[in-house]
């Protein structure tokens, strides 16, 4: 199995799990902040829930990030990178394939 590389994936992967999890973090805290009942837990809830919150959005915009500039590099014979073994392709991309598929495809005689 080949390892690629996934620019960008991971960050936006955790950036999304994080914004998931102050969904569910932040509505307690910030419902008694609001109705003036708050207890020391609740300011603790609070400061957390901003902190993943503000990570989680860090995390996803960062992600994005790296992975448009991924997309937006053109991939040429120099940046391409194998993911499997490629022992079809010719070492040299100007050599004329062989007879035998040259007949397969209907080419010129040799």
């Amino acid at each position: 199995m080949a390892v690629t590389k996934a620019k960008g994936l991971i960050e936006t992967a955790f950036g999304i799990l994080a914004l998931f999890a102050s969904v569910f973090v932040l509505p307690l805290p910030l419902y008694e902040m609001a109705s003036g009942a708050a207890k020391n837990g609740s300011v603790i809830l609070l400061i957390l829930g901003l902190t993943i919150l503000i990570c989680g959005l860090v995390l996803l915009c960062r992600g994005l990030l790296l992975r448009s500039r991924d997309l937006r590099t053109p991939r040429t014979y120099d940046s391409w990178e194998p993911t499997t073994l490629d022992r079809d392709r010719p070492e040299n991309p100007y050599q004329l394939p062989p007879a035998v598929t040259q007949l397969q495809s209907g080419g010129p005689l040799g």
